[in-house]
């Protein structure tokens, strides 16, 4: 019988499996960033190649999990999105925070993305409703013409107003010592969104505004940056990214371990980076990521049916991979509680 590993146990194991990682290590890109974003940041690392992270997102999805399968997933998965102002401006609330409040308490790792209803101009129709706003044919607002518009253009003020609106929220953290991976602006080479529908370069100005104005305006430096792409035109660099992620919704069922995605993402870091898998809807099998070496360090399952409904993830596949040796949960002889002094 497999035994679950928790967090902190790991941290004490990790060195007996340096030969077989990847031997990655390196600074936060943001120089001040918060001790608890360093160990944050460092224990991924160490992590990195001999063992997989498990996530998932959404509190409910978390609670099915723990219910349902028996383990608690290592990182929870929250958003950011109903922070929007756009979004509270037609009513919505979130308690987002609370959920990653609560998962710190359990000593467990946070990953907040960002649906960002656009800033203005949603069509909010029948076709198009306003909670469709982050998709590209839901909003006439054009990012390219926002970020270029500079610091007296109405638009790129809203967007200065939007990214203002989550550093409140990312500072309600940081006063709660919570260090989170923040992944903003995802998926942008799709062009579903509106953040990726003019191109890379307006996609890679309004990265280094979020960026610029959490860590320099705001001072807030409890964040690991995590970029979402796998295409060489779209990534923001090295120097403006602690890891390197992509979503990959495979076919019901399909555990594949998207081995050639990892080499494509491995090239555009120039191997200078830990890789992880943002989303997923059927979990990768661990025993064949370890033998074909395809180590990502962490994937998170979406919600709702991607966890639940027995197609994408069967309960005995679900089983067999949250009692898997390599997969890092919450549960465990100890509370991972010392991750944060990696």
């Amino acid at each position: 019988m497999f035994a679950k590993l928790s967090l902190l146990s790991l941290l004490f194991t990790s060195t007996a499996f340096a030969a077989g990682g990847q031997g990655l290590s390196y600074d936060n890109i943001d120089k001040s960033a918060t001790p608890g974003a360093k160990a944050l940041l460092k224990y991924i690392q160490s992590q990195y190649g001999s063992h997989y992270i498990s996530g998932q997102q959404d509190a409910g999805s978390w609670d099915w999990v723990k219910q349902n399968i028996g383990v608690s997933p290592a990182i929870l998965g929250s958003d950011f999105m109903y922070y929007s102002p756009s979004a509270v401006a037609h009513g919505s609330k979130s308690h987002a925070v609370e959920d990653v409040i609560q998962h710190a308490d359990r000593d467990g790792i946070n990953a907040l993305v960002w649906h960002w209803y656009a800033p203005t101009c949603l069509l909010d129709n029948a076709e198009q409703p306003w909670y469709s706003g982050f998709y590209t044919k839901a909003t006439c607002f054009n990012v390219a013409d926002a970020v270029n518009d500079r610091r007296n253009g109405t638009n790129y003020r809203l967007l200065l107003r939007d990214i203002d609106a989550i550093a409140a929220q990312i500072k309600r953290l940081d006063q709660a010592n919570v260090p989170i991976l923040f992944r903003p602006l995802h998926e942008p080479e799709g062009g579903w969104f509106w953040w990726g529908a003019q191109g890379p370069a307006p996609f890679k100005k309004l990265w280094d505004m979020i960026y610029d104005r959490i860590t320099r305006f705001h001072n807030l430096h409890n964040v690991v940056w995590v970029c979402n792409t796998a295409e060489a035109d779209w990534y923001p660099g090295n120097d403006k990214c602690d890891i390197a992620t992509v979503d990959h919704y495979a076919d019901a069922g399909d555990h594949g371990v998207l081995g050639e995605k990892y080499k494509k993402l491995q090239a555009v870091t120039n191997n200078e980076r830990v890789l992880a898998l943002a989303e997923v809807g059927p979990i990768p099998d661990p025993t064949v990521q370890a033998r074909d070496k395809v180590n990502w360090a962490y994937w998170m399952v979406w919600n709702d049916e991607f966890i639940k409904d027995g197609k994408q993830n069967s309960k005995q596949f679900l089983q067999n991979v949250y009692n898997n040796t390599r997969v890092v949960t919450l549960d465990g002889g100890s509370k991972l509680g010392n991750w944060k002094q990696a």
